[in-house]
């Protein structure tokens, strides 16, 4: 299954490194927990990192009752997202020709505000859930105080596309020739083994999902 081409979510430039896979889409998305979010504000383009989670073809963002960029998307009805991982910094003989291997995806979608309860702890489960896969089972839900406090929003995925560069360094033949090293320097992300919290109750050990992360993502990723 793939996502629609439109004008909006078509790759021009790279076309080779396009996907509209929506599988491939997904674990771009799903392989990072921070989003970046484009919004405006009296006319003023700006944009936002921010913690999400995926439901299928939903994604959640949250904030406070006054937060700008929620409030910002609700009355637009319609955003731009992007998530981008970076694999390597590729180091060519030629200044002009150096660059990167990376995954990257853009989201375009609807925008709109859940307003019950069982809502809004469905869209905070997801974002959870993606922080750290079942966490959402081993922690206190938030209480009607606290999810009244939030605007939880919903963006159904309309279109989107994926744009993955793998490739090795593209030196011209003549540069080659020149006495300057090349080569490219790999990049990961990778998580430490688990600290717990100085104040946690006796006999509280370190629970099954979390060393089950720590061990998939130790290694980068």
């Amino acid at each position: 299954m793939e996502y629609k081409k439109t004008e909006k979510n078509k790759v021009v430039r790279g076309v080779k490194k396009a996907s509209y896979d929506k599988k491939v889409v997904h674990a771009v998305l799903d392989a990072s927990e921070i989003c970046n979010v484009a919004f405006a504000i009296n006319g003023l383009p700006q944009v936002q990192p921010i913690n999400f989670g995926r439901d299928g073809e939903k994604i959640y963002l949250h904030g406070s009752l006054k937060n700008r960029m929620t409030n910002a998307l609700i009355e637009s009805g319609t955003v731009c997202l992007s998530v981008m991982h970076l694999d390597a910094m590729k180091l060519t003989r030629s200044a002009f020709h150096h660059s990167v291997n990376y995954r990257s995806v853009v989201v375009f979608g609807k925008v709109r505000e859940v307003k019950t309860d069982k809502e809004k702890l469905k869209g905070l489960k997801a974002i959870i859930n993606h922080f750290v896969p079942n966490r959402w089972d081993y922690c206190r839900v938030p209480n009607a105080k606290e999810l009244k406090a939030t605007k939880v929003i919903e963006i159904e995925i309309e279109m989107a596309s994926a744009k993955i560069a793998d490739a090795p360094n593209s030196d011209k033949e003549d540069d080659k020739k020149l006495d300057f090293w090349a080569g490219q320097i790999p990049i990961k992300t990778s998580c430490e083994y688990p600290i717990p919290e100085n104040d946690l109750k006796d006999g509280i050990e370190i629970p099954k999902h979390v060393l089950e992360f720590y061990e998939q993502r130790k290694n980068g990723f």
